[in-house]
């Protein structure tokens, strides 16, 4: 049976590395995988190449995928920060990974809730926000949890790929 992904990024301004090589990963893994942003058409990458979402955060139905992951950088900050279908579909996620500042913003839906994850952490001081909506945060690259896989930034781009493929395939 074929696993199914969305992966959720920002319309404008989200990581080329840390969304390609997750994408790779999946690929490989024949996974179906969807595009999803705020809104659907075209979504530009920190460095300017494009791809095209699918479809809307508000349309995003769990019967139709097994997991989400989420895609950042900075552009995302600003649409998702607070955003209640982006909130919604981290609380209806059966398999959830989120990478760079994702962590973050995901931790207002409660998911994390005593859970151990990792995010970046610089000045906007990632680490802070998640423990204040009950994550434990963690320094280190990558961190498998359950179901829910986080990882702190570009650097780790591949051994995120790496775990979320073998939580894919379990």
């Amino acid at each position: 049976m074929m696993k199914t992904a969305v992966m959720i990024v920002a319309n404008n301004g989200f990581q080329d590395h840390e969304f390609s090589a997750t994408y790779e990963a999946l690929q490989e893994a024949n996974a179906q995988i969807t595009i999803a942003a705020w809104r659907k058409g075209q979504c530009v990458w920190v460095f300017g190449q494009k791809i095209e979402a699918a479809y809307e955060l508000s349309e995003i139905k769990w019967d139709k995928f097994e997991m989400v992951i989420f895609i950042w950088w900075w552009g995302c900050l600003t649409q998702y920060l607070h955003d209640d279908n982006y909130l919604r579909i981290a609380q209806e996620a059966k398999k959830l990974w989120a990478i760079c500042i994702a962590p973050m913003v995901v931790s207002e839906s409660g998911v994390f809730n005593w859970k151990i994850v990792t995010s970046r952490d610089d000045e906007w001081l990632q680490q802070n926000f998640i423990e204040n909506y009950g994550g434990v945060w963690k320094d280190e690259m990558v961190i498998r949890y359950g179901n829910i896989v986080t990882a702190n930034g570009p650097e780790a781009a591949e051994m995120f790929g790496d775990e979320c493929v073998k939580l894919l395939e379990e």
